[in-house]
């Protein structure tokens, strides 16, 4: 390892870190947060650094710094606020107020025991909890004091070590609040689980995120993985997917100050170069997931409803749905008109529509299934069968899923029924493939689904886990419904977000939300239209048609 005397001439810190003649300071204040409700029990510090320059009547741009005290320590390189100041006062980035927020500890309940530090627990892990933390409790705080800006593009927020991959988590969960990421000596390595995150980088479709990394050829290497390469491997990863991204390297860097505060200045510069534009997706992205969506198109509302549930595609594009506690049956057209098809007599749940445009409806209250017209007649009805998960076969026959009773029932259209086995004991939703030749069924865990062979009588054969999920999903969201591509795409509703898989089981796609709430019903019209639910609003967004994915 290289010597620190060596290290400070290495890596010295330039004007913008030390105060300059004529340059006005701004002001810290401290507060301590102690009534946490995403994280019951802890205490901790934060400063808001007010910037001489800074305007009380216009919402501020706003700096988000992990391990905030140890940023601000005047013994310690950073020189955080000099560094504001100077910027600041040369206009190369804007009047921004500061948060440098402490990780939080939870006293000991014992006298003589230990304190419980919350460091690993908040930083390390790769769910949104932190994200949410800042969003609704911290900013909020802030804001009360000294308005800040709402957009993404006027929040940057940053760390080092587990405080980078903090900082870039809470981004990658809500880029609708955070756009600017700078990331010191990120531990992109399995603390956690954050070794995944390069390759979800590399599956999601490009997010409007703008990010700086700093990393050294003599970071750690431990039993979480290798710091330099794990840099390396994030760095390639949005670059592959065509992000706005920087970075540092110097093979002398190690996992301390020196590199990543001499470079700090002029990685703020690029961060905020081009304020107050909006952040733009980068360019040239080679991600199979974008030879599938529109350039410029994303998720938009399709209709103004609520508390939708499941949705299911008729032969002409058009959208059939449910809503919660509701018997009614509804249609929704290409151009956004909605219309009651049918009222039923009992609320109505999971739906399915068959190739000849019969639509099947589950009546979970009274255990039965009820067979419509795409006019509403009712055209029969399926008694003594609980069902959360339908699909109609092109022969006439239906299999009907339940997951509370964890059975699989095989309806042939003279209605005789076969019990079918299920290869696991913990079934969610199932689909068919297009051709009708394979039985998707996915596992209330999340994790995996099943893809079973149909055999000519309708019964199963074969099955195999061939489609495994990605992992560090949020633990709001449940996994939903799941739908087929005339191509054999699939594309599950799971804990991670929707996830595109090609016709061999591999997850080559994470599509973005519409918006932090849960997603759960999902509905492909054609090859054209995509339709979700979330948060039980029905968002659609246009598909293109590629011959092949990837290749």
């Amino acid at each position: 390892m290289t010597p620190e005397a060596e290290l400070d001439r290495l890596f010295p810190l330039g004007p913008d870190s030390l105060p300059q003649p004529g340059v006005p300071s701004g002001r810290l204040e401290k507060y301590t947060h102690n009534n946490s409700a995403i994280y019951p029990g802890t205490v901790r510090d934060y400063w808001v650094y007010i910037p001489a320059a800074h305007d009380p009547v216009q919402p501020a741009p706003v700096t988000i710094v992990q391990d905030g005290w140890a940023h601000l320590q005047p013994e310690r390189r950073w020189r955080m606020a000099t560094v504001l100041d100077n910027l600041i006062h040369q206009r190369a980035i804007p009047a921004c107020i500061g948060i440098f927020i402490n990780p939080g500890v939870i006293p000991a309940g014992q006298p003589g025991a230990p304190e419980r530090t919350q460091r690993s627990f908040e930083y390390d892990s790769p769910d949104d909890r932190y994200a949410r933390f800042l969003i609704d409790e911290i900013l909020p705080a802030v804001h009360a004091r000294y308005p800040l800006a709402s957009d993404p593009g006027s929040r940057l927020i940053m760390g080092g070590s587990s405080g980078a991959f903090c900082a870039f988590n809470a981004a990658w969960h809500r880029p609708d609040a955070f756009g600017r990421v700078c990331s010191i000596v990120g531990s992109y390595v399995n603390l956690r689980g954050g070794h995944h995150t390069p390759n979800l980088v590399r599956l999601t479709e490009p997010k409007h995120l703008r990010i700086f990394l700093e990393g050294g050829g003599e970071d750690l290497i431990v039993y979480a993985g290798d710091w330099w390469t794990a840099n390396t491997v994030m760095l390639a990863a949005l670059t592959y997917s065509g992000y706005a991204v920087n970075h540092a390297w110097a093979p002398q860097a190690g996992h301390n100050d020196y590199h990543g505060s001499s470079i700090f200045p002029a990685a703020l510069r690029w961060l905020w170069q081009d304020y107050p534009q909006p952040l733009r997706v980068g360019a040239n992205s080679r991600q199979p997931i974008v030879s599938l969506t529109v350039p410029g198109e994303s998720w938009r509302r399709a209709a103004d409803l609520d508390r939708v549930e499941h949705l299911a595609s008729g032969a002409g594009g058009e959208i059939y749905f449910t809503r919660e506690f509701d018997a009614r049956l509804h249609r929704l057209s290409h151009d956004g008109r909605t219309s009651v098809v049918a009222t039923t007599a009992a609320s109505l749940g999971a739906l399915a529509v068959a190739a000849d445009g019969r639509i099947f409806a589950t009546q979970p209250a009274l255990h039965r299934v009820v067979v419509l017209a795409p006019d509403g007649r009712t055209l029969a009805v399926i008694d003594d069968l609980t069902a959360d998960s339908l699909a109609p076969a092109a022969d006439g026959s239906l299999y009907a899923l339940s997951s509370e009773r964890r059975t699989l029932a095989l309806i042939q259209p003279d209605g005789r029924r076969t019990a079918l086995p299920l290869p696991t004991e913990r079934p969610h939703r199932l689909a068919l493939t297009a051709d009708g030749s394979q039985l998707i069924v996915t596992e209330t865990t999340g994790d995996r689904a099943w893809q079973i062979s149909v055999q000519p009588d309708g019964t199963l054969a074969h099955p195999e886990p061939c489609y495994r999920f990605e992992p560090n999903g949020t633990p709001a969201q449940p996994p939903g419904d799941l739908a087929t591509h005339p191509k054999r795409w699939s594309f599950f509703v799971t804990r991670q977000g929707l996830q595109l898989a090609d016709h061999d089981g591999r997850i080559i796609g994470l599509f973005t939300s519409p918006s932090p709430a849960p997603l759960g019903g999902i509905a492909l019209a054609g090859t054209s239209d995509l339709y979700v639910t979330c948060g039980g609003r029905i968002y659609r967004r246009p598909l293109r048609n590629p011959e092949h994915l990837w290749q």
